[in-house]
């Protein structure tokens, strides 16, 4: 089953095979959040506009800064070379919800790959009108699971106070915070701070879900598509957990055009970004990261997210928590590896 809740890359593989995946996936990046760059995209013929690209940093975690600028502008040649784009590899890091407001309000970028929660602190900056979407599973959504084990006697989140929870770590885990919150929030336990006894974040699915199949953790929150995964794996884990909330169906990323943006230049990238999949190196990059081909929608597609995060910021303003300081923290977590 195909699923990026899986670590990728053997250690056995050389570096150069790594950066050569990488830099293909390149512009699968602009989906899923994983890194914040700058590049130059030159319009069609006889236009004076040029398309600046930003990448949030959000999820720029584990790969190192230079090997992804090295990869980037092998794939930008591959593109050039193939599809006959002139783009210059320029290539910067945006880091944070400031620097992207900056790089958007002085026009440095005019397009960026941000998270749900990303582009709802910044959609009034961008006034966006359609989203590119990866597809994963044939889906571009995700639905989150909060899992117990079946014999720990825990049957909804509201037996969780005081207890462990492990939340996955993955470029599609955006949404699944603000979740968890709201449900606690909306049943009057407060915040997930002052709720549970623990929150531990990690980035190998198998070390999120085994814990709790062997009761070392009290409960996990992962991906369905995570937990079916595993279940494939080892039909014991789905005998022996049990979802007890499940979220919405949820688009977790995107990359997003400023709505004030030329319209002919967006829609020939947009051209590009959806034919990814018919080029040899985009199917490529393509099978690597588990993903069937790149898609755009209207950005109503995102509806369901935003009213979740305008939801979940409505319930934390009336809970009279401070937030500002917790999102530092947790941005932190993320850099350092822990989250």
């Amino acid at each position: 089953m195909k699923d990026l809740n899986r670590p990728w890359l053997p250690k056995s593989r050389s570096r150069r095979k790594n950066l050569f995946a990488l830099g293909g996936l390149t512009i699968l990046m602009i989906v899923t959040g994983q890194l914040t760059m700058a590049v130059r995209l030159s319009p069609a013929e006889g236009s004076d506009t040029s398309c600046r690209i930003g990448f949030s940093s959000s999820m720029f975690a584990e790969v190192n800064e230079n090997d992804v600028k090295a990869a980037t502008r092998a794939w930008i040649q591959v593109l050039t070379n193939e599809r006959g784009i002139p783009i210059a590899p320029d290539i910067s890091i945006l880091s944070g919800i400031e620097d992207i407001s900056r790089a958007l309000r002085a026009r440095e970028v005019d397009a960026v790959s941000l998270t749900a929660e990303e582009y709802w602190a910044l959609r009034q900056d961008l006034r966006s009108t359609h989203v590119v979407m990866g597809l994963f599973d044939g889906r571009f959504t995700e639905e989150y699971v909060l899992l117990v084990h079946r014999g720990s006697g825990i049957e909804g989140i509201g037996d969780l106070r005081g207890r462990n929870v492990v939340y996955f770590l993955n470029q599609r885990m955006g949404l699944a915070s603000p979740w968890i919150e709201t449900l606690l929030l909306k049943a009057g336990q407060g915040r997930s701070s002052q709720f549970f006894g623990r929150t531990t974040m990690l980035n190998k699915l198998p070390r999120v879900i085994l814990p709790v199949f062997f009761r070392q953790s009290d409960a996990c929150v992962v991906t369905r598509r995570g937990f079916q995964t595993m279940t494939e794996l080892n039909p014991q884990v789905g005998q022996q957990l049990k979802v007890i909330a499940s979220s919405p169906e949820l688009v977790p990323a995107g990359f997003f055009f400023r709505g004030d943006f030329s319209e002919s230049v967006r829609d020939r990238a947009f051209a590009e970004f959806e034919k990814i999949h018919t080029m040899p190196a985009g199917q490529q990059a393509l099978t690597v990261f588990q993903s069937g081909e790149l898609k755009v929608e209207s950005i109503s597609v995102l509806n369901g997210a935003m009213e979740l995060l305008d939801t979940h910021k409505r319930l934390c303003a009336a809970a009279g928590a401070p937030k500002t300081t917790e999102a530092v923290s947790e941005s932190r977590e993320i850099r350092a590896g822990i989250r």
